[in-house]
């Protein structure tokens, strides 16, 4: 198998039963879609995508300037920058972010937060913090303690 397998894995066909691996990833699969579920009325409350929060977010910690050239936004974001430019124009027709060019290479453009992308990250962030608490209040002190253990 690839990584995830441990002694004692076999293949599925043969034992009927899923190897760990396979069970963590449809817990995983299952956890972001219960996150999705919740999160995404804020994000369209707002007018964006997930993916276009994670920009805005990532250019609202970039501090004190709030502007990044688009290779160092996607290497935070973990993505290409080819994934990047699809997310960056919806921002930008959008107005949350600007596209500015470097006065000495015009080959090169710097990504600035615009004060509507600030507000927006901060309301989106907001709700987010609100779902969270709803979320953290419903759970028992030792799943608090064992969620916290397993995500070390």
């Amino acid at each position: 198998m690839h990584g995830l397998a441990q002694d004692g894995d076999e293949p599925y066909a043969l034992t009927g039963e899923r190897p760990i691996a396979g069970r963590l990833f449809s817990s995983l699969q299952r956890i972001n879609s219960a996150v999705d579920a919740r999160t995404n009325p804020s994000y369209h409350r707002h007018g964006i995508h997930r993916a276009d929060y994670a920009v805005l977010d990532a250019l609202a910690r970039h501090r004190p300037t709030h502007v990044l050239a688009p290779t160092e936004l996607a290497r935070r974001l973990a993505i290409t920058t080819g994934a990047l430019t699809p997310r960056l124009d919806r921002l930008e027709a959008a107005g949350l972010i600007q596209r500015l060019s470097v006065p000495r290479d015009r080959r090169r453009l710097h990504i600035r937060l615009t004060p509507a992308g600030r507000r927006c990250v901060q309301a989106v962030g907001l709700d987010l913090s609100s779902h969270l608490q709803e979320t953290v209040q419903s759970m028992g002190k030792n799943q608090l303690d064992e969620l916290a253990s397993l995500l070390k």
